[in-house]
């Protein structure tokens, strides 16, 4: 029996690519079989080692074969595929190839984890949030739809929510002088209607689940942090202790400085780091704006920012990563919110 086996299975809906590696670096090839929890069961059952360290890459499938796979295996390490280079660069793109790559990168440490949820309920949660999303930019879609069929046929005033209203619409159609085109529009509002009572209910079923993490009561206490925020960062970020630092959270939330450099000399201009969760970055913009438009903590720690940086733009990203830090603060530390942590 081998000490130390390093796997790598690459997903598929229809089949599955398992590869092992030896601790001294020896490749034992492949096993394939179809896609089912039995299948990865006795996959995994089949190699015989003290010790056993998986790793996949993250997919719509990860989560799925990673809690299938965890009972039998010492670590599953779920990985980025974006961060591999060696493979998603690779001119030779096969499943035998990849999980030779996967399984020799896993050896070496070189991998970059990805987080998953600790359990169900978190899982499920987050998948509420991210329903909830999907449906509000459908939503978004239609109404903009709305509007360009409006301004296509001669409509120009179309600034206000009016247009959308169910009394409202109909002044707006009568407009229109085509009856194919106002039928187009009438399909397109039955669908924005629908899609406005399915968000509705997302939402709703969002908050339920929501109902037992006490940090949300929390978040909901700081300026700019509405009810629907607390939840959606509640959701994605799952638990704080998945950040060593701050620093982490804000990388993860699009809002780390990043440049590149080679030999000390600087490539290009510092920016914005573009990995990470664009809605988090959203999120805290839109605490940002709501606080700017009262007189509380959040202002008075931007107006302070401003003086010290005399650059709006600076001093806004400040006020968006101390909200988020703040956030992640109390909630790591399980204390209740107070004003004097913007101070």
């Amino acid at each position: 029996m081998k000490k130390i086996a390093y796997l790598a299975m690459d997903l598929h809906a229809n089949n599955c690519t398992l590869g092992q590696m030896n601790d001294d670096g020896s490749f034992l090839g492949n096993i394939e079989f179809p896609t089912s929890e039995n299948n990865i069961i006795n996959g995994l059952k089949s190699i015989k080692a003290k010790e056993k360290y998986l790793t996949i890459e993250a997919g719509t499938l990860t989560y799925w074969a990673a809690q299938v796979a965890n009972p039998y295996v010492n670590q599953v390490i779920v990985c980025d595929p974006r961060e591999n280079a060696l493979i998603y660069k690779s001119p030779y793109k096969k499943d035998k190839v990849d999980t030779r790559k996967l399984c020799r990168l896993l050896r070496l440490g070189e991998l970059n984890h990805v987080y998953l949820p600790e359990n169900d309920d978190r899982a499920i949660f987050k998948t509420a949030a991210q329903h909830y999303i999907d449906l509000r930019n459908q939503l978004i879609r239609f109404k903009l739809k709305i509007k360009a069929i409006y301004r296509q046929w001669g409509v120009i005033n179309v600034f206000n929510d009016a247009v959308y209203s169910n009394s409202g619409r109909d002044k707006y159609l009568k407009q229109v002088k085509h009856l194919p085109i106002r039928s187009q529009l009438s399909r397109l509002y039955y669908l924005m209607d629908q899609t406005e009572a399915m968000r509705k209910s997302a939402l709703k079923s969002m908050k339920q689940l929501g109902r037992k993490y006490a940090e949300i009561r929390q978040f909901v206490k700081i300026p700019g942090i509405a009810d629907i925020n607390a939840h959606v960062f509640d959701a994605f970020i799952q638990t704080p202790h998945r950040f060593a630092k701050k620093s982490r959270l804000w990388k993860y939330c699009r809002l780390s400085v990043t440049d590149r450099s080679s030999d000390g000399k600087p490539l290009g201009f510092q920016r914005i780091d573009p990995s990470g969760i664009g809605e988090l970055k959203a999120l805290s913009y839109r605490a940002f704006m709501a606080a700017m438009k009262g007189d509380n903590e959040v202002k008075c720690f931007y107006l302070d920012s401003l003086q010290r940086t005399h650059n709006r733009k600076h001093a806004r990203l400040n006020t968006q990563r101390k909200i988020l830090a703040v956030m992640y603060s109390i909630w790591k530390k399980g204390d209740a919110y107070q004003p004097e942590l913007f101070a």
